[in-house]
């Protein structure tokens, strides 16, 4: 982000800051009233509740996050479920059946866009609303939305201003550093009475796309007899980009010691970064960037033996589907946000560093360089070997 770009983000928290300070009497106000209104008539007490949840991170965020869908429907089964998602990350959901109503929060920009989102929020009602990580507009939301049960995650070492306006939220909880994030997030739902929830993560594939995954396979003479193994080698967040050349590497190892058939994926922004990968190779393989939407590639990835990336939304959607991925992790905090279950190798240097990168709050510049310098020290042959012992296993 450039200065004039931090100066604006500024600014506008700064905004948000002063006016949601200065109104907040007449929101405290509106929200007793409805309540109280409610509960007169009587108008909630055979009425299925409606939840809002705010998840406006990137795609691994998003799919850590799907455990919280299934257990509020599991112990709500009736409830209007909404979620507050960007356009980037909204195919992750698409399939998904504990999903009411999906709203983006890219489609609302600037000031009169975000007022305009409050409006159309504050129509629905809610009964409870869940900000799932630190933020200084999303803190707010459900304040102005007059949501009577706001429940946030709060961190100590965020913000100045998203500390000021997480008071706004009457269910608060701290996130601590180094916390697995998705019991965190599950933890967040014991204000709404839910005790006990499993982690697990939810992909959902329909039978369209199984077909054209399939017949990507056929086009490309591939078979499901074939060691498929997929590469992702672009990540979303680019300081967790490891070298191409290095990439390129490691695919003809895995193709002329394993006989492997490697498939890059990515989407239709990686097609260049990818064909130059497959420029350094030595052996032949397959391009699937922009040719599968974000929906559609799950049922690509349920059908490779193997899937290597750094720390990426696509590693996290493979390891959901149950396929042994390797995570090319450099050195975030494995202890926040990590592939569960038992297939999975991490490739890390330096872990019990105080710079580890962390999912909750942006990291230091001196953070992003030695992230970065500790990323490029992992090797293709350290990245063959574990590949090559999950296919052992």
């Amino acid at each position: 982000m450039t200065a004039s770009k931090r100066i604006q983000a500024y600014l506008n928290n700064f905004f948000w800051l002063i006016l949601t300070y200065l109104l907040s009497p007449y929101f405290y106000f509106r929200i007793f009233l409805e309540r109280t209104l409610r509960c007169v008539s009587g108008q909630k007490k055979n009425t299925p509740l409606k939840i809002l949840v705010i998840q406006t991170a990137k795609i691994g965020d998003l799919v850590c996050a799907t455990p919280v869908f299934r257990e509020i429907k599991n112990k709500f089964p009736l409830c209007h479920l909404t979620v507050l998602i960007n356009s980037k990350t909204v195919d992750i959901l698409r399939n998904n059946p504990r999903i009411d109503e999906i709203i983006l929060f890219d489609q609302y920009p600037g000031i009169s866009g975000k007022i305009k989102l409050l409006q159309k929020l504050e129509k629905e009602k809610y009964d409870w609303a869940f900000n799932l990580l630190p933020g200084s507009f999303n803190g707010i939301i459900a304040f102005w939305s007059l949501v009577p049960n706001r429940v946030a995650t709060c961190h100590k070492g965020a913000g100045e201003i998203i500390k000021l306006l997480s008071i706004f939220n009457n269910y608060r909880l701290e996130y601590k550093s180094h916390t697995f994030l998705i019991n965190h997030y599950l933890n967040l739902l014991k204000f709404l009475g839910i005790e006990r929830a499993s982690g697990e993560k939810e992909i959902f594939i329909r039978s369209e796309e199984e077909k054209r995954a399939l017949d990507f396979l056929a086009h490309n003479n591939l078979s499901a007899s074939d060691l498929l193994i997929g590469i992702s080698p672009v990540p979303g967040n680019k300081i967790k980009q490891w070298d191409l050349s290095k990439f390129a590497l490691l695919a003809d190892l895995l193709i002329e010691r394993v006989k492997a058939k490697i498939i890059f994926t990515g989407s239709t922004d990686d097609v260049a970064q990818i064909e130059r990968t497959q420029k350094m190779m030595r052996n032949n393989s397959v391009n699937s960037s922009g040719f599968f939407k974000l929906y559609e590639l799950p049922a690509l990835l349920k059908r490779m033996k193997l899937f290597i990336s750094v720390d990426s939304g696509p590693l996290y959607m493979a390891n959901s589907l149950g396929v042994p991925v390797v995570d090319i992790g450099g050195c975030y905090d494995i202890r926040e946000q990590a592939p569960t279950g038992g297939k999975y190798k991490i490739l890390q240097k330096n872990t019990d560093s105080s710079l580890a990168y962390s999912t909750v709050v942006s990291p230091s510049s001196e953070c992003k360089k030695w992230f970065s310098r500790q990323l490029q020290e992992i090797t293709p042959e350290e990245v063959f070997e574990a590949a090559r012992a999950l296919l052992d296993q």
